[in-house]
């Protein structure tokens, strides 16, 4: 019997190494969407790059892997293996675009790719490489 789809959540506690970008791209309604590990939690970010203003943010220690992953596209050049991965051992699979070189340069040597949450002041920290 498959376990695939059995396990349907992922912990902090599952991902190794630093914190960093688990996972980046956009939303159906052209919201930037930026997964990223910091702290003891996955945080799910979605804002307005135009704006720098803040959509939604959750943070948790564990998720159903469905809310991992957003509802349009992930740049490939912006998801961690491990991430991938696990995501993929639990039967979820993220909605690639296309690989590309200009997009992978100014992030290849970044922690995170795109902003991130600061929960004392409510903002986005952190320049979006892509903005």
């Amino acid at each position: 019997m498959s376990t695939r789809n059995e396990r349907r959540t992922l912990s902090v506690h599952e991902i190794h190494g630093p914190e960093r970008t688990l996972a980046y791209g956009f939303t159906s309604d052209k919201g930037t969407w930026h997964c990223y590990l910091d702290g003891a939690n996955i945080h799910v970010l979605v804002y307005r790059r135009s704006t720098n203003s803040v959509v939604s943010h959750l943070a948790s220690p564990t998720w159903n892997v469905a809310e991992l992953a957003p509802d349009k596209r992930v740049y490939p050049e912006s998801v961690d293996a491990e991430f991938a991965r696990l995501l993929l051992e639990r039967g979820q699979d993220l909605p690639y675009t296309r690989f590309d070189d200009k997009r992978h340069a100014p992030v290849a040597e970044l922690t995170f790719h795109g902003a991130v949450y600061d929960p004392d002041t409510a903002a986005l920290v952190q320049a979006d490489p892509y903005a």
